[in-house]
């Protein structure tokens, strides 16, 4: 069996993958699933928050694997684990990407838009010192759970943290020499109304992704649609 190292993305914690890790356990397979820094549970103060310190995280996590992991980054945890895969290419079995960022060398997240598409202002709150944003309340459940229920929405929201924004202002380093040798899948999110499902697609066709796996869900399938995400994670260890 497979050893997964899951990354979660913009605002959430280890604690979203809660009903994802028992069906890759029951599988056979090994998860890890750490809080990035200044999120989840970690106490690290946002403001200071870098790329480099995801990364740095992501590293004890894929040494904690003990072998070549399967790196699963969801959102802008894509952003992350691209930035990972070119630092620990060797400690990596496959990237997945689970509607997720692709960035190219040079990209920061502003970078990843549909060419010539009009860019709507994204709902952000911002700190005083712009270290770090937030989500307007009202459009948390119909941006990113539109098919959970009620109590689950309830849930995820008393968990999500303010998001350190150096993270998403950095850009990605890549090598076709590390990154670029590493085997890319994506899930797509089809009912995606965070990251739409055209420009999933963009970023899939750019980045060379293959195998491309479609799931029927909203941006967070790893609260609607667990076991089915477990799924289509344990068919890309085979």
């Amino acid at each position: 069996m497979a050893a997964f190292v899951l990354v979660h993305g913009a605002w959430h914690g280890a604690w979203c993958w809660q009903r994802v890790i028992p069906h890759l356990q029951a599988k056979g397979h090994t998860v890890i699933a750490p809080d990035l820094p200044g999120l989840g549970e970690d106490k690290t103060d946002a403001a200071g928050v870098t790329l480099a310190d995801n990364v740095a995280c992501i590293g004890k996590a894929l040494d904690q694997a003990g072998e070549k992991a399967i790196l699963v980054g969801h959102s802008l945890g894509g952003i992350s684990i691209t930035q990972a895969g070119e630092e620990f290419a060797d400690k990596i079995a496959r990237l997945v990407y689970l509607t997720a960022f692709v960035p190219l060398d040079g990209e920061t997240r502003a970078d990843l838009v549909l060419p010539g598409a009009p860019q709507a202002p994204r709902p952000l709150i911002f700190s005083e010192d712009k270290s770090a944003y937030w989500l307007a309340d009202e459009i948390i459940q119909p941006n990113y759970y539109h098919d959970c229920d009620e109590d689950t929405v309830a849930w995820a929201k008393a968990h999500l943290r303010p998001q350190p924004a150096g993270v998403s202002s950095t850009s990605v380093r890549t090598t076709d020499e590390n990154w670029g040798r590493l085997e890319r899948a994506y899930i797509i999110c089809t009912e995606d109304r965070s990251i739409g499902i055209e420009l999933q697609k963009f970023m899939i066709e750019r980045a060379g992704c293959d195998p491309v796996i479609p799931i029927e869900t909203s941006h967070s399938p790893f609260l609607s649609a667990p076991e089915e995400l477990a799924g289509h994670l344990h068919g890309l260890a085979a």
